[in-house]
């Protein structure tokens, strides 16, 4: 097993491991109405975002991709612009209609401000196929942005969307902060920081 970082259908490839690992997410499903635009939002949010301010990673098993995540370096701004955010809104609401786009927009800016005030790393997604789950392969894709984090003394968060993933982030050193509560039918998030370990 070896981390890809940069093939030259990388976000492609990316984006198709965590669709598929967030295909049954409860948070998604809920803001964008549909499962059927996560693939172009990551892919999209991959190119013009976290490839280019922060860091992908592919885990292949066997010469099939098994695991995925993207991460934000710290200090750098999560906004995208124009173009990009017209294209994700616009896969939004062909999905899911108008209401989801509000959702999105809501959802978005009410999580940007729960980030920690001190410098950190963000983990904006990680998964793992079905068939690959239970063998420590979340951990592996996620291991050397959690090394670099422990060199250079820096957090590292998240937001979990399922209650049976608290274990596996915890493993990890993540701790819970806060149960947020998005509102309506949606079910909660799980905001976790990491400390550095020295």
């Amino acid at each position: 097993m070896n981390t890809i970082q940069s093939p030259p259908d990388f976000s492609n490839r990316l984006a198709d491991v965590l669709a598929d690992g967030f295909a049954d997410d409860p948070v998604m499903n809920w803001t964008f109405g549909s499962s059927k635009p996560q693939k172009f939002i990551f892919q999209t949010l991959a190119n013009h975002l976290y490839l280019q301010k922060g860091r992908g990673a592919l885990l292949p098993v066997a010469g099939e991709d098994a695991a995925a995540c993207l991460w934000l370096h710290a200090g750098a701004n999560k906004q995208l612009s124009l173009v990009p955010t017209a294209k994700i809104a616009s896969s939004i609401l062909r999905h899911g209609g108008p209401a989801s786009v509000l959702r999105t927009l809501m959802l978005d800016a009410r999580l940007e401000n729960k980030h920690p005030d001190v410098p950190h790393v963000y983990l904006f997604a990680v998964a793992v196929r079905d068939g690959f789950q239970g063998k420590g392969l979340g951990g592996k894709v996620l291991a050397p942005m959690l090394q670099h984090c422990d060199e250079h003394g820096l957090p590292a968060y998240l937001e979990n969307s399922k209650a049976g993933n608290l274990p596996f982030y915890r493993k990890l050193g993540f701790e819970v902060l806060e149960q947020f509560e998005p509102g309506g039918t949606c079910s909660p998030l799980w905001l976790m920081l990491r400390p550095p370990n020295s």
